[in-house]
């Protein structure tokens, strides 16, 4: 790991010593970003009746998000182009800048350093068929880490999270024949990014000093748009004190592919984390996977789309692992409409099924349930 954080570290230096030629003018940002907002409504309902067991959910709501981007670039005399990028959120939030980092990008390819998205999440593929959501991957307005704790993440959870926004270093190559390599390297989970000094390894976290490395391709075929990719994630879980015994290190792949072709998208994705929850040698190994598949179609102004998730989880049951997994199963149907432009406006149903591995004998009925919502709202992206 050390080999490759020195390495990329060699081309940062490269890069600056090849800028020294003087660029036409300094960064100047400019402004961008959305403010989307929604109105759901339905039902949410947990398998029991004993009193203090469940929930009394709201039978409508309302929900909003927005941030705005700050972001600019120059390019040197040589071609080699530099940027920044800071996105702050529209509201409240523990992580207020949740994207900021600089960038360069040449003939040698492109290099990003600060907290940005990971290789694996930049370079998917087949995120397609969800209309109620701006993310692909993530539906909004939506219980979605329900009752069993377990959401629709398709890119997991745990490590294979550090792919988020987290302070990293990537390294993209130029995309050659429809090919290009990522790798993403990030020291420790508790995201230093204050720069306060090395951090302690006695943590018990997991993701620390995580690499993440992930291919595609895209191209055409005829009439056809395709669009593919495969990564993989290896990472150190950490001991919490000198002398204990550290959980098993995560690890995770994912593979997934889309077709597009008179205006219709198809595309699935499968995800696989080992070890996601830094499972102790002692015991069995855990797995979490995630397979979905999405279908839309774009004609004029109107988008219309339908995706269906399965992500599963292994619990243990003591020592042991549990003769039934956490599930949830999601599909939504729904439609898009641009008003005019960076406007449009979306609709659509949301059908919710968790299913949690304690409630063998109905011992925790409160941690399943299912879920009908109505969801209407819209986007401005300016």
């Amino acid at each position: 790991m050390k080999n490759i954080l020195y390495g990329t570290t060699a081309l940062i230096a490269v890069s600056m010593v090849a800028g020294s030629a003087g660029a036409a003018e300094k960064i100047k940002l400019g402004l961008g970003g959305y403010w989307r907002a929604a109105i759901h409504m339905g039902d949410t309902n947990n398998d029991s009746t004993a009193a203090g067991t469940a929930s009394d959910f709201r039978n409508h709501g309302f929900g909003r998000e927005s941030e705005i981007y700050f972001s600019g670039k120059t390019t040197l005399d040589n071609g080699i182009k530099f940027g920044v990028m800071v996105q702050l959120e529209g509201e409240t939030s523990a992580d207020q800048m949740d994207n900021s980092y600089i960038w360069s990008a040449g003939s040698f390819g492109r290099l990003e350093y600060g907290e940005t998205w990971g290789p694996g999440l930049l370079m998917y593929a087949g995120g397609v068929g969800e209309k109620l959501s701006s993310h692909g991957d993530f539906a909004s307005h939506n219980p979605s880490n329900g009752p069993n704790g377990l959401g629709i993440n398709s890119f997991g959870g745990g490590a294979g999270l550090r792919s988020r926004p987290i302070t990293k270093l990537n390294y993209f190559t130029p995309r050659m024949s429809g090919l290009q390599l990522g790798i993403g390297y990030v020291p420790d989970a508790q995201n230093n990014s204050a720069g306060s000094g090395l951090q302690s390894k006695l943590t018990g976290d997991t993701g620390n000093e995580m690499v993440d490395v992930a291919a595609n391709y895209v191209g055409k075929f005829g009439g056809a748009g395709v669009r593919a990719h495969v990564g993989w994630f290896g990472s150190e879980t950490e001991t919490a004190a000198v002398g204990a015994a550290a959980g098993r290190d995560a690890e995770g792949y994912s593979m997934g592919a889309q077709v597009g072709f008179s205006g219709f998208r198809v595309g699935g994705r499968y995800t696989v984390i080992d070890d996601i929850q830094g499972t102790a040698v002692a015991t069995p190994s855990l797995e979490q996977s995630n397979v979905r598949f999405g279908v839309d179609y774009s004609t004029g102004p109107w988008g219309m789309g339908v995706v269906v998730h399965k992500a599963t989880r292994e619990q243990l049951n003591g020592a042991v692992k549990s003769t039934r997994n956490d599930v949830t199963d999601y599909m939504s149907v729904a439609a898009t409409y641009s008003v005019g432009p960076g406007i449009s406006v979306y609709g659509g149903v949301q059908l919710w099924d968790f299913q949690d591995s304690a409630n063998l004998a109905a011992a925790s009925p409160q941690t399943e349930s299912d879920a009908t919502i109505g969801v209407i709202g819209t986007i401005f992206k300016f």
